[in-house]
């Protein structure tokens, strides 16, 4: 929500129809309704969420037929390295 508050600022339009982001873990299902209220033309994800993911785990929310923007979906980059570095954070968080 902050990346996304911080773009629409800087573009001057919250509609971020020429941007990519670029995230470790499968976003979950809030942030992909932000994903597609934004208008964000690209998502490229490393780790799907078996929990909560709401892209392609759990729901499809962000190239859903059902609503109005369609976002372009790339996953698995870097995937094992993605939750090798989510793991190593959450242990030293414990």
């Amino acid at each position: 929500m902050l990346l996304l508050r911080a773009a629409a600022a800087a573009a001057g339009n919250y509609r971020l129809e020429d941007a990519t982001v670029y995230v470790t873990l499968e976003p979950c299902v809030m942030c992909a309704g932000a994903l597609v209220n934004a208008r964000v033309k690209r998502l490229v994800f490393g780790a799907r969420d078996l929990r909560f993911g709401g892209v392609r785990s759990k729901f499809s929310i962000a190239d859903s037929d059902l609503l109005n923007h369609r976002i372009e979906i790339e996953e698995g980059i870097l995937a094992a390295e993605c939750t090798l570095l989510l793991q190593a954070f959450f242990r030293q968080r414990r």
